[in-house]
Protein backbone atom coordinates (compact mmCIF):
# COMPACT_ATOMS: atom_id res chain seq x y z
CA UNK A 1 0.00 0.00 0.00
CA UNK A 2 1.36 3.00 -1.08
CA UNK A 3 1.70 6.51 0.94
CA UNK A 4 -1.44 8.19 2.08
CA UNK A 5 -1.83 11.16 -0.26
CA UNK A 6 -1.29 14.87 1.08
CA UNK A 7 -5.00 16.52 2.11
CA UNK A 8 -5.97 19.54 1.43
CA UNK A 9 -8.52 21.85 3.20
CA UNK A 10 -11.63 20.77 0.68
CA UNK A 11 -10.35 16.89 1.24
CA UNK A 12 -10.49 17.73 5.34
CA UNK A 13 -14.29 19.19 4.95
CA UNK A 14 -15.22 16.60 2.54
CA UNK A 15 -13.43 13.71 4.87
CA UNK A 16 -15.42 14.65 8.19
CA UNK A 17 -18.74 15.14 6.66
CA UNK A 18 -18.39 11.66 5.27
CA UNK A 19 -17.00 10.29 8.68
CA UNK A 20 -20.52 11.77 10.11
CA UNK A 21 -22.80 9.96 7.61
CA UNK A 22 -20.93 6.76 8.17
CA UNK A 23 -21.09 7.58 12.39
CA UNK A 24 -25.24 7.69 11.81
CA UNK A 25 -24.90 4.95 9.05
CA UNK A 26 -23.13 2.31 11.32
CA UNK A 27 -26.26 2.65 14.44
CA UNK A 28 -27.54 0.27 12.58
CA UNK A 29 -30.74 0.48 11.14
CA UNK A 30 -30.83 1.30 7.38
CA UNK A 31 -31.60 5.22 6.82
CA UNK A 32 -32.81 7.68 4.09
CA UNK A 33 -31.47 10.93 3.24
CA UNK A 34 -34.18 12.91 5.11
CA UNK A 35 -33.04 10.74 8.10
CA UNK A 36 -29.25 11.97 7.74
CA UNK A 37 -30.38 15.55 7.37
CA UNK A 38 -32.08 15.65 9.90
CA UNK A 39 -29.18 14.10 11.93
CA UNK A 40 -26.31 16.23 10.84
CA UNK A 41 -28.56 19.06 10.01
CA UNK A 42 -27.50 19.94 6.65
CA UNK A 43 -29.76 20.08 3.14
CA UNK A 44 -30.81 16.64 1.58
CA UNK A 45 -28.64 18.37 -1.55
CA UNK A 46 -25.70 18.21 0.71
CA UNK A 47 -26.30 14.78 1.67
CA UNK A 48 -26.95 13.30 -1.43
CA UNK A 49 -22.90 14.90 -2.08
CA UNK A 50 -22.14 12.87 0.52
CA UNK A 51 -23.92 9.74 -0.66
CA UNK A 52 -22.28 9.89 -3.47
CA UNK A 53 -18.91 9.95 -2.45
CA UNK A 54 -19.70 6.89 -0.15
CA UNK A 55 -21.55 4.79 -2.80
CA UNK A 56 -19.01 5.57 -5.14
CA UNK A 57 -16.19 3.91 -2.47
CA UNK A 58 -18.07 0.81 -1.94
CA UNK A 59 -18.72 1.64 1.87
CA UNK A 60 -22.39 2.62 1.34
CA UNK A 61 -25.07 0.94 -0.79
CA UNK A 62 -29.02 1.33 -1.40
CA UNK A 63 -31.34 -1.02 0.88
CA UNK A 64 -34.42 -0.99 -0.84
CA UNK A 65 -37.05 1.43 -0.81
CA UNK A 66 -40.23 2.42 1.77
CA UNK A 67 -43.39 3.88 0.91
CA UNK A 68 -44.44 6.63 3.38
CA UNK A 69 -47.51 8.36 2.07
CA UNK A 70 -47.88 9.59 -1.74
CA UNK A 71 -45.29 9.84 -3.75
CA UNK A 72 -42.15 8.39 -4.60
CA UNK A 73 -40.92 5.68 -2.83
CA UNK A 74 -38.25 6.49 -0.17
CA UNK A 75 -34.72 5.09 -0.94
CA UNK A 76 -32.99 3.95 2.48
CA UNK A 77 -28.93 3.53 2.63
CA UNK A 78 -26.50 1.03 4.70
CA UNK A 79 -23.32 0.66 5.31
CA UNK A 80 -21.28 -2.18 3.79
CA UNK A 81 -19.31 -3.56 6.68
CA UNK A 82 -17.43 -5.95 4.30
CA UNK A 83 -16.18 -3.19 2.58
CA UNK A 84 -13.33 -2.01 4.80
CA UNK A 85 -10.82 -3.88 7.43
CA UNK A 86 -8.46 -2.36 9.42
CA UNK A 87 -6.05 -4.21 11.95
CA UNK A 88 -5.55 -3.48 15.87
CA UNK A 89 -2.86 -4.32 18.09
CA UNK A 90 -3.09 -4.06 22.31
CA UNK A 91 0.52 -4.43 23.36
CA UNK A 92 1.15 -4.69 27.03
CA UNK A 93 4.42 -5.25 29.00
CA UNK A 94 3.80 -9.25 28.46
CA UNK A 95 1.12 -9.25 25.76
CA UNK A 96 0.31 -8.70 22.68
CA UNK A 97 -3.86 -8.99 21.36
CA UNK A 98 -4.75 -8.78 18.21
CA UNK A 99 -8.06 -8.11 16.36
CA UNK A 100 -9.05 -7.47 12.48
CA UNK A 101 -12.07 -5.25 12.44
CA UNK A 102 -15.46 -4.41 9.63
CA UNK A 103 -16.46 -0.84 9.06
CA UNK A 104 -18.64 -1.08 11.64
CA UNK A 105 -15.84 -1.99 14.34
CA UNK A 106 -17.18 -5.65 14.54
CA UNK A 107 -14.58 -8.19 15.38
CA UNK A 108 -13.44 -10.79 12.48
CA UNK A 109 -10.86 -12.59 14.06
CA UNK A 110 -8.87 -11.85 17.39
CA UNK A 111 -5.61 -13.55 18.37
CA UNK A 112 -3.47 -13.51 21.84
CA UNK A 113 0.05 -13.83 22.71
CA UNK A 114 2.34 -14.04 25.89
CA UNK A 115 5.52 -12.28 24.91
CA UNK A 116 8.72 -12.08 27.24
CA UNK A 117 8.25 -9.19 29.24
CA UNK A 118 10.32 -6.72 27.62
CA UNK A 119 11.50 -7.37 24.45
CA UNK A 120 13.59 -5.86 22.88
CA UNK A 121 12.83 -3.35 19.98
CA UNK A 122 13.53 -5.70 16.99
CA UNK A 123 12.45 -8.76 18.42
CA UNK A 124 8.90 -6.56 19.26
CA UNK A 125 8.38 -5.08 16.12
CA UNK A 126 8.60 -8.46 14.74
CA UNK A 127 6.23 -10.01 17.07
CA UNK A 128 3.61 -7.42 16.53
CA UNK A 129 4.34 -7.63 12.59
CA UNK A 130 3.50 -11.60 12.55
CA UNK A 131 0.56 -10.80 14.59
CA UNK A 132 -0.68 -8.59 11.90
CA UNK A 133 0.44 -10.37 9.33
CA UNK A 134 -1.82 -13.40 10.08
CA UNK A 135 -4.69 -10.99 11.21
CA UNK A 136 -4.73 -9.65 7.83
CA UNK A 137 -5.25 -12.93 6.03
CA UNK A 138 -9.07 -12.96 7.56
CA UNK A 139 -11.38 -10.50 5.57
CA UNK A 140 -12.44 -9.97 1.93
CA UNK A 141 -12.46 -5.70 2.03
CA UNK A 142 -9.66 -3.53 1.60
CA UNK A 143 -7.45 -3.43 4.22
CA UNK A 144 -6.65 0.12 5.14
CA UNK A 145 -3.89 -0.41 8.02
CA UNK A 146 -2.79 -1.23 11.78
CA UNK A 147 -3.30 0.83 14.84
CA UNK A 148 -1.30 0.30 18.06
CA UNK A 149 -2.52 0.54 21.69
CA UNK A 150 0.39 0.64 23.95
CA UNK A 151 0.38 1.77 28.34
CA UNK A 152 2.60 4.96 28.98
CA UNK A 153 3.04 7.86 27.10
CA UNK A 154 2.66 8.11 23.23
CA UNK A 155 3.71 10.51 20.72
CA UNK A 156 0.87 10.57 18.58
CA UNK A 157 1.97 12.88 15.84
CA UNK A 158 5.15 11.39 15.90
CA UNK A 159 4.42 7.80 16.24
CA UNK A 160 6.80 7.43 18.73
CA UNK A 161 6.71 5.55 22.70
CA UNK A 162 8.14 8.04 25.07
CA UNK A 163 8.25 5.39 27.94
CA UNK A 164 7.81 5.36 31.48
CA UNK A 165 9.66 6.58 34.47
CA UNK A 166 11.74 3.20 34.92
CA UNK A 167 13.82 1.88 32.82
CA UNK A 168 11.94 0.66 29.81
CA UNK A 169 13.91 -0.14 26.65
CA UNK A 170 10.99 1.49 24.59
CA UNK A 171 11.36 4.46 25.42
CA UNK A 172 12.10 6.57 22.57
CA UNK A 173 11.50 4.16 19.88
CA UNK A 174 10.14 4.88 16.69
CA UNK A 175 7.27 2.20 16.64
CA UNK A 176 5.00 3.36 13.99
CA UNK A 177 7.71 3.85 11.59
CA UNK A 178 9.71 0.77 12.39
CA UNK A 179 6.14 -1.49 11.83
CA UNK A 180 5.39 0.33 8.68
CA UNK A 181 8.51 -0.44 6.84
CA UNK A 182 7.95 -3.91 8.63
CA UNK A 183 4.30 -4.60 6.96
CA UNK A 184 4.10 -2.06 4.21
CA UNK A 185 0.91 -0.95 5.13
CA UNK A 186 -0.10 2.62 7.17
CA UNK A 187 0.14 2.51 10.60
CA UNK A 188 -0.79 4.42 13.41
CA UNK A 189 0.53 4.47 17.55
CA UNK A 190 -1.58 6.11 20.35
CA UNK A 191 -1.89 5.67 24.30
CA UNK A 192 -3.81 2.56 25.20
CA UNK A 193 -6.49 4.53 26.88
CA UNK A 194 -7.23 6.75 23.68
CA UNK A 195 -7.36 3.78 21.77
CA UNK A 196 -9.59 2.44 24.44
CA UNK A 197 -12.17 5.57 24.52
CA UNK A 198 -12.80 5.16 20.63
CA UNK A 199 -13.47 1.93 20.78
CA UNK A 200 -16.09 2.25 23.35
CA UNK A 201 -17.58 5.53 20.70
CA UNK A 202 -17.30 3.48 18.14
CA UNK A 203 -19.64 0.94 20.47
CA UNK A 204 -21.76 3.89 21.00
CA UNK A 205 -22.36 6.14 18.50
CA UNK A 206 -23.28 9.79 20.01
CA UNK A 207 -23.88 8.30 23.13
CA UNK A 208 -19.96 9.52 24.48
CA UNK A 209 -19.43 12.76 22.91
CA UNK A 210 -19.56 14.25 27.02
CA UNK A 211 -17.36 11.32 28.41
CA UNK A 212 -14.80 10.47 30.33
CA UNK A 213 -12.54 6.75 30.05
CA UNK A 214 -10.88 5.24 32.87
CA UNK A 215 -8.45 2.57 32.04
CA UNK A 216 -7.04 -0.13 34.49
CA UNK A 217 -4.46 -2.42 32.89
CA UNK A 218 -1.03 -2.51 33.92
CA UNK A 219 -1.28 0.83 35.87
CA UNK A 220 -4.31 2.99 35.72
CA UNK A 221 -4.64 5.85 32.32
CA UNK A 222 -7.58 8.18 31.77
CA UNK A 223 -9.38 9.73 28.27
CA UNK A 224 -11.25 12.13 27.90
CA UNK A 225 -13.91 12.90 25.20
CA UNK A 226 -15.42 17.06 25.16
CA UNK A 227 -18.16 18.24 22.30
CA UNK A 228 -17.13 14.90 20.40
CA UNK A 229 -13.60 15.38 19.94
CA UNK A 230 -10.62 13.40 21.93
CA UNK A 231 -8.18 15.55 23.83
CA UNK A 232 -5.22 15.08 23.64
CA UNK A 233 -3.28 17.70 25.04
CA UNK A 234 -0.05 19.81 24.27
CA UNK A 235 2.37 16.92 24.60
CA UNK A 236 0.24 14.07 23.39
CA UNK A 237 0.57 13.57 27.93
CA UNK A 238 -3.51 14.36 28.42
CA UNK A 239 -5.37 11.62 30.85
CA UNK A 240 -2.29 10.50 33.51
CA UNK A 241 -4.70 9.68 35.46
CA UNK A 242 -2.58 7.04 37.32
CA UNK A 243 -0.52 10.27 38.29
CA UNK A 244 -2.50 12.06 40.12
CA UNK A 245 -2.00 12.65 43.80
CA UNK A 246 -4.89 10.66 46.27
CA UNK A 247 -3.01 10.79 49.20
CA UNK A 248 -0.27 13.21 50.29
CA UNK A 249 2.40 11.39 52.07
CA UNK A 250 1.33 8.21 50.67
CA UNK A 251 3.24 5.52 49.22
CA UNK A 252 6.06 5.36 46.83
CA UNK A 253 5.24 5.78 43.18
CA UNK A 254 7.48 5.13 40.23
CA UNK A 255 7.09 8.17 39.00
CA UNK A 256 9.25 9.54 42.20
CA UNK A 257 6.26 11.06 43.93
CA UNK A 258 4.24 9.46 46.58
CA UNK A 259 0.70 8.77 46.94
CA UNK A 260 -0.14 8.61 43.50
CA UNK A 261 -3.46 7.04 42.66
CA UNK A 262 -2.04 3.85 40.59
CA UNK A 263 0.27 3.28 43.69
CA UNK A 264 -2.16 3.65 46.00
CA UNK A 265 -4.29 1.29 44.03
CA UNK A 266 -1.43 -1.44 43.42
CA UNK A 267 -1.03 -1.08 47.23
CA UNK A 268 -4.52 -1.80 48.29
CA UNK A 269 -5.22 -4.92 45.76
CA UNK A 270 -1.70 -6.68 46.95
CA UNK A 271 -3.29 -5.98 50.27
CA UNK A 272 -6.52 -7.66 49.40
CA UNK A 273 -8.24 -4.59 50.08
CA UNK A 274 -10.60 -4.59 47.03
CA UNK A 275 -12.98 -2.20 48.51
CA UNK A 276 -9.97 0.53 49.19
CA UNK A 277 -8.91 0.12 45.84
CA UNK A 278 -12.54 0.48 44.31
CA UNK A 279 -12.84 4.15 46.39
CA UNK A 280 -9.41 4.86 44.94
CA UNK A 281 -11.33 4.46 41.46
CA UNK A 282 -13.87 5.98 42.11
CA UNK A 283 -11.77 9.21 43.67
CA UNK A 284 -10.36 9.34 39.76
CA UNK A 285 -13.88 9.28 38.54
CA UNK A 286 -15.22 12.03 40.97
CA UNK A 287 -12.01 14.39 40.30
CA UNK A 288 -12.64 13.73 36.30
CA UNK A 289 -16.07 14.76 36.54
CA UNK A 290 -15.55 18.14 38.64
CA UNK A 291 -12.36 19.19 36.17
CA UNK A 292 -14.04 18.59 33.11
CA UNK A 293 -17.66 17.91 33.63
CA UNK A 294 -18.86 15.18 31.36
CA UNK A 295 -22.02 13.23 31.72
CA UNK A 296 -20.95 9.50 31.35
CA UNK A 297 -18.09 8.02 32.52
CA UNK A 298 -16.79 4.26 31.28
CA UNK A 299 -14.50 1.89 33.19
CA UNK A 300 -12.49 -0.42 31.25
CA UNK A 301 -9.30 -2.67 31.22
CA UNK A 302 -8.56 -6.28 32.14
CA UNK A 303 -8.74 -5.01 35.92
CA UNK A 304 -11.11 -3.59 36.18
CA UNK A 305 -13.50 -7.26 34.77
CA UNK A 306 -11.06 -9.16 37.09
CA UNK A 307 -11.46 -6.87 40.14
CA UNK A 308 -14.52 -4.26 40.11
CA UNK A 309 -17.02 -6.04 37.74
CA UNK A 310 -19.52 -6.89 41.09
CA UNK A 311 -18.47 -3.65 42.73
CA UNK A 312 -19.62 -1.30 40.32
CA UNK A 313 -22.45 -0.18 42.72
CA UNK A 314 -19.78 0.49 45.27
CA UNK A 315 -18.06 2.94 42.84
CA UNK A 316 -21.42 4.57 41.60
CA UNK A 317 -22.25 5.18 45.52
CA UNK A 318 -18.66 7.16 46.23
CA UNK A 319 -19.10 9.48 43.08
CA UNK A 320 -22.68 10.07 44.40
CA UNK A 321 -20.80 11.04 47.72
CA UNK A 322 -18.89 13.18 45.70
CA UNK A 323 -21.22 15.03 43.72
CA UNK A 324 -23.17 15.09 46.72
CA UNK A 325 -23.59 19.05 47.07
CA UNK A 326 -24.20 19.43 43.39
CA UNK A 327 -27.54 17.01 43.22
CA UNK A 328 -28.44 18.66 39.31
CA UNK A 329 -25.33 16.87 38.25
CA UNK A 330 -26.20 13.46 36.79
CA UNK A 331 -23.14 11.04 35.65
CA UNK A 332 -23.60 7.79 34.22
CA UNK A 333 -20.52 5.08 35.29
CA UNK A 334 -21.06 2.30 33.26
CA UNK A 335 -18.51 -0.69 32.15
CA UNK A 336 -17.50 -1.00 28.62
CA UNK A 337 -19.22 -3.12 26.22
CA UNK A 338 -15.88 -4.35 24.64
CA UNK A 339 -14.15 -5.91 27.37
CA UNK A 340 -10.86 -7.35 27.06
CA UNK A 341 -11.21 -6.60 23.26
CA UNK A 342 -11.19 -2.48 24.14
CA UNK A 343 -8.26 -1.53 23.36
CA UNK A 344 -7.66 -3.81 20.73
CA UNK A 345 -10.98 -2.82 18.94
CA UNK A 346 -10.20 0.86 19.44
CA UNK A 347 -6.58 1.17 17.81
CA UNK A 348 -8.17 -0.52 14.98
CA UNK A 349 -10.98 1.81 14.79
CA UNK A 350 -9.17 4.73 15.10
CA UNK A 351 -7.62 3.60 11.49
CA UNK A 352 -10.93 3.80 10.45
CA UNK A 353 -11.25 7.20 11.66
CA UNK A 354 -8.59 8.33 9.93
CA UNK A 355 -9.25 7.03 6.69
CA UNK A 356 -13.17 8.58 6.75
CA UNK A 357 -11.61 11.33 9.02
CA UNK A 358 -8.97 14.00 8.94
CA UNK A 359 -5.45 11.51 8.40
CA UNK A 360 -3.40 13.82 10.62
CA UNK A 361 -1.18 10.73 11.17
CA UNK A 362 -1.85 8.10 9.33
CA UNK A 363 0.82 7.76 6.86
CA UNK A 364 2.34 5.25 4.67
CA UNK A 365 5.59 4.28 2.81
CA UNK A 366 6.65 6.51 0.16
Amino acid sequence: MGAVRPTTPLDRVAGAHDAAVLAVARRGDSVSRADLARALQVTPQAISKMLGRLIGRGVMTEAGTIVSGPGKPTTLYRIVPSSRRAIGLHLTRSRVRGVVVDLTGEILERRELEIGRLQPVPELIETLALEARALAEVGSGELLGAGVGMPGPVDWGEGVYRGTAQPDPWRGASIRQLLLEELGLPVLLDHDSRAALVGETWSQPGLLDDAALVLVEDGIGASLCLDGNIVRGAHSHAGEAGHTVVRMDGVPCSCGRHGCAQAEYQAALEAGDEELAARILATIVVNLVRLVDVDRVVLGGRTVYTHHSASMDAIRDALAVGLRAEPWVHVEVMLSTRGTDLIAVGAACEVLEHEYGIPQALVGPG
